[in-house]
């Protein structure tokens, strides 16, 4: 894996306080906090596609769109309305 360079700009208020830091190592800094960022994005969407799915298939077991019917039944009747 080949590291890649990022980036940014910042103010001069904040680049003085950051160099009378100096023994903090600001790209290790940068590199550990995007990290633990990335991290919890990725568990946040990974929760709402579990919900949205969770949500299809309380929809799915309450039958609001099918009354009940199989799919080959639903099929049947869509192509029947076609035919008319």
């Amino acid at each position: 894996m080949t590291d890649k360079i990022i980036s940014l700009r910042i103010d001069e208020s904040l680049h003085e306080k950051m160099k009378s830091l100096e023994y903090v190592n600001w790209s290790a800094f940068i590199r550990k906090f995007l990290t633990q960022e990335l991290e919890k994005q990725e568990l946040r969407k990974k929760d709402k596609m579990e919900n949205a799915l969770e949500e299809i298939k309380k929809i799915q077991k309450s039958k609001v769109f099918d009354n009940g019917k199989d799919s080959a039944q639903i099929i049947r009747e869509w192509r029947n309305k076609r035919k008319s």
